[in-house]
């Protein structure tokens, strides 16, 4: 059989090196950086079936409803109760396994009068960074940050006020994104 000589020749520890490099090299990125791991949470999210939502910052408004979000993430269950806080009067909640691809645990959806007032999204507590520089760019179009130096972080959008922590929390349940609709600031 002739040899091809285009094809280099390489020595048999050269090429054992190249195909131990071309099979590991994935699997250290999924490991072993930020966003491997993110990659990684999100497909096992989504494999264990976990709702997924997707949601423009600059659609927060108190125009959506109970309905648009029903309609808007069919797949997604929310659990609706009647129920008085200071946000209003009816609180829906869903377990959401990530939130704009931000590994996520919880979605609390305020209403008053079937009118969105305020939403809370609590997020895995490990991805507190990704969360803050994913707010940080997907509110530049929709809004300025108020503060970009505060403890507390704000940024006004069309709509409302979003707020989360810069450092990073003591508990899983103070990570969170929170929006409150402008009519209640």
């Amino acid at each position: 059989m002739a040899k091809r000589k285009d094809v280099p020749n390489l020595p048999k520890p050269l090429r054992t090196l190249f195909m131990v490099a071309v099979v590991l090299a994935p699997i250290y990125w999924l490991i072993m950086t930020d966003s491997g791991r993110q990659t990684t949470d999100l497909m096992l999210l989504d494999l264990f079936g976990k709702d997924t939502i997707r949601l423009q910052i600059s659609n927060l408004t108190s125009q959506a409803s109970e309905d648009m979000f029903h309609e808007q993430f069919p797949d997604v269950t929310f659990v609706c109760a009647d129920q008085a806080t200071e946000y209003g009067n009816r609180i829906c909640q869903s377990s959401v396994g990530s939130f704009n691809d931000l590994p996520s645990q919880h979605l609390l959806l305020f209403f008053s009068n079937n009118r969105l007032q305020a939403f809370k999204l609590t997020y895995q507590l490990s991805y507190h960074d990704v969360a803050v520089r994913r707010m940080e760019n997907d509110i530049v179009d929709a809004g300025q940050a108020l503060d970009p130096d505060a403890e507390i972080l704000q940024w006004r959008t069309s709509g409302g006020l979003m707020v989360m922590q810069r450092a990073r929390p003591q508990s899983h349940q103070d990570a969170a994104i929170m929006w409150i609709a402008a009519e209640r600031l």
